[in-house]
C-alpha cells in the first residue's frame, strides 16, 4: 500500500524556472485568489521547497543561493539582505539606502543621483533651449517611446507645458544676471541688421569683469527694430537699459554707420543724469575697430579689384548647380588636388569672408584651369555681362 500514499517530490535539485526580475516596490501576489498571500516582500524574489531532509528553504530566483527559510524559527531578514546584493538582480539601486551616483555635466565630478520630474521637466527645457527644438518635439512618438524605455516614472509633457518650462527659466536666468551686473560697470556694444525677410533687428551686448578678474559678456536684448534710424536705435538703448536698471555706463562701441552718431548723440543727452556716468559721457562713443579694419582692407582691395572679381565669378559659376560641381571635383581627380579644402564666397561686409574665398579657391587654380577644357559653359559664363571678362589666369592668382 506503500505505492499508493503520495510522495513528496524532490525538488532540491530542480533548477527553479528564471523570471523577469521584480522591481522592489511590486507586492508578491498568487494566482489563487483563496490561497493566503505571503506576509512578506521577500517572496517576489525567493522560491520556497523542502530539502531531502524535510527543512525549509528558499531560493533566489535570480542566483539560486539558498537560505533556510522556516518562517517560525529563521524569518525573513536573511532573504530581504541578501535581494540588494544579488549579482543577478536589476533593480539594486532601488533597494540601497543611499542614492545612485552619477556624473554631473557641468562639474565632472560624481554626486547623488535620485530621479524625480521636476528635474527632468527642467532638463529637457533646457535640452529644447541648447538644441534649439521646436516645442512639439515632445509630443513626437519617438521621444515619447524613449522616455517610456529609459525613465518609466518621467510624466510626459505636452508642448505647452515645455513652452511655460522654458519661459520659466529665461526668467530665472534674467534675474541670476540682474544680480550678477548690481554694481558693475559695463561696456556695450550694439548692432543692427535685416533679416532675409526684410526684418530689422538690434542686439544689445554688455561686457564686464568680475570680482575674480574675468571678462564676461552677456546678451541684454534681441529685438525688432522699426527701422535703422539713430534715433529709434538710441530708444530701444535707453529702454533696455532702464528695463535691466542699469546706469553704470563706462562706453557704448558701434560701427562707423551715419545713424549710430545719431543714437550715441540721443543717449548721452537721455542719460547724462544716470548716477554712474563718467565724465558727462564724453568719452561713451567708442568706434568698433573692426569696422574701421574693414573699411581699410575693402579700400586696398580696390587696386585688385578685377582679379578678385574674375575668381568671385569662377567660385560663383561653380557653386551655381550641383551638375557643375560634379564637373569640378572631377577636374579637381584629374589634376590630383588632395586638398580638403571647400569653395566659399564672400560677404561684401566682411573682408576676411575675402581672404578665405581667395585662400581656398588658390589651392583649386588648376583645377579651374582644367574647366576651360570640360565645361564650354565656364567660359561663356565669362563672357556675358556688361563688359569683357575671362576666366582668371596665371596672373589674377598670383595678384
Amino acid at each position: 500500500m506503500d505505492s499508493m500514499e503520495p510522495t513528496q517530490p524532490d525538488v532540491a535539485t530542480a533548477r527553479p524556472t528564471m523570471r523577469p526580475p521584480h522591481p522592489p516596490q511590486v507586492i508578491s501576489s498568487s494566482s489563487n485568489p483563496n490561497k493566503r498571500k505571503s506576509p512578506s516582500m521577500a517572496w517576489d524574489h525567493f522560491e520556497k521547497f523542502i530539502d531531502e531532509e524535510g527543512r525549509t528553504k528558499a531560493r533566489c530566483i535570480y542566483c539560486s543561493k539558498e537560505y533556510m527559510a522556516d518562517s517560525k524559527i529563521y524569518g525573513t531578514s536573511n532573504l530581504k539582505n541578501h535581494t540588494p546584493i544579488c549579482p543577478e538582480y536589476l533593480y539594486k539601486e532601488l533597494h540601497d539606502g543611499q542614492d545612485p551616483l552619477s556624473k554631473d555635466v557641468e562639474e565632472g565630478n560624481l554626486v547623488p543621483r535620485t530621479f524625480t520630474n521636476i528635474v527632468g521637466r527642467k532638463v529637457l527645457a533646457e535640452m529644447i533651449i541648447l538644441d534649439e527644438l521646436p516645442f512639439r518635439f515632445v509630443e513626437n512618438q519617438g521621444f515619447r517611446r524613449f522616455c517610456n524605455v529609459f525613465q518609466p516614472n518621467f510624466n510626459i509633457l505636452s508642448r505647452f507645458t515645455v513652452a511655460k518650462d522654458v519661459s520659466r527659466i529665461y526668467f530665472e536666468e534674467k534675474d541670476k544676471l540682474r544680480n550678477a551686473l548690481r554694481g558693475r560697470r559695463l561696456c556695450l556694444t550694439t548692432d543692427t541688421w535685416t533679416s532675409i525677410k526684410k526684418f530689422n533687428y538690434m542686439c544689445l551686448t554688455c561686457h564686464f569683469i568680475d570680482d575674480d578678474w574675468k571678462l564676461h559678456k552677456r546678451i541684454l536684448n534681441f529685438c525688432i527694430v522699426n527701422n535703422h534710424k539713430g534715433k529709434i536705435i538710441g530708444k530701444m538703448v535707453e529702454s533696455c537699459l532702464e528695463e535691466w536698471n542699469i546706469e553704470e555706463i563706462f562706453t557704448l562701441t558701434v560701427d562707423n554707420a551715419s545713424s549710430n552718431d545719431v543714437a550715441i548723440s540721443y543717449l548721452k543727452e537721455a542719460t547724462n543724469r544716470w548716477k554712474g556716468i563718467v565724465l558727462g559721457n564724453e568719452f561713451v562713443h567708442v568706434r568698433c575697430c573692426a569696422h574701421i579694419l574693414n573699411l581699410i582692407v575693402t579700400d586696398g582691395l580696390k587696386h585688385h579689384n578685377k582679379s578678385i572679381d574674375r575668381v568671385r565669378h569662377a567660385v560663383r559659376y561653380v557653386k551655381a548647380s550641383p551638375n557643375r560641381l560634379q564637373t569640378f571635383k572631377k577636374c579637381v581627380e584629374k589634376m590630383k588636388i588632395e586638398s580638403k579644402a571647400i569653395l566659399c564666397l564672400d560677404v561684401a561686409t566682411r573682408w576676411n569672408s575675402t581672404y578665405k574665398m581667395l585662400e581656398n579657391a588658390k589651392k583649386f587654380e588648376h583645377a579651374f584651369k582644367r574647366m576651360e577644357y570640360e565645361d564650354l559653359e565656364y567660359i561663356l559664363h565669362f563672357r556675358d555681362g556688361d563688359y569683357d571678362r575671362r576666366p582668371p589666369n596665371k596672373d589674377d592668382w598670383e595678384t
